[in-house]
């Protein structure tokens, strides 16, 4: 594995680490005021996050692996999928830590995204909320 620290690369692995920026991925997300939840906790998982962010950006960026002796490949189509991967899950991790944290629901609202359709004692029809 090596590293290739051209122009371009480098301009695209700020570009990826504006774009989490962006998206509020270096700040922690804050705990509601009547949250049950550690703050060390939240902080660690934060951290996992931004780190799976930063690898995947690196990976898709500046990373190249060429394999073989004699006829030699590169594989940074690989890493390229990795990163992305990485990317990805990091976004839609520290998007759910957000609304989870933040704004975390009601116990109304999550009793009907659970079920959204009851049933009476009496007869069996449904009764929606």
């Amino acid at each position: 594995m090596e590293f290739n620290f051209s122009l371009k690369r480098i301009l695209l692995l700020v570009g990826l680490l504006a774009v989490f920026a962006l998206l509020r991925g270096f700040e922690t997300p804050d705990l509601a005021a009547d949250s049950m939840l550690s703050s060390r906790r939240v902080t660690r998982a934060w951290f996992y996050c931004m780190l799976m962010f930063i690898s995947g950006a690196t990976c898709a960026s500046v990373v190249d692996h060429y394999v073989g002796t004699l006829d030699r490949s590169n594989i940074r189509l690989l890493y390229i999928i990795v990163g992305v991967v990485l990317m990805t899950a990091a976004s839609l991790w520290i998007r759910g830590m957000r609304s989870a944290y933040e704004n975390p629901p009601a116990e109304t609202q999550e009793m009907t995204w659970i079920m959204p359709v009851s049933f009476s004692a009496q007869d069996s029809t449904p009764v929606t909320s």
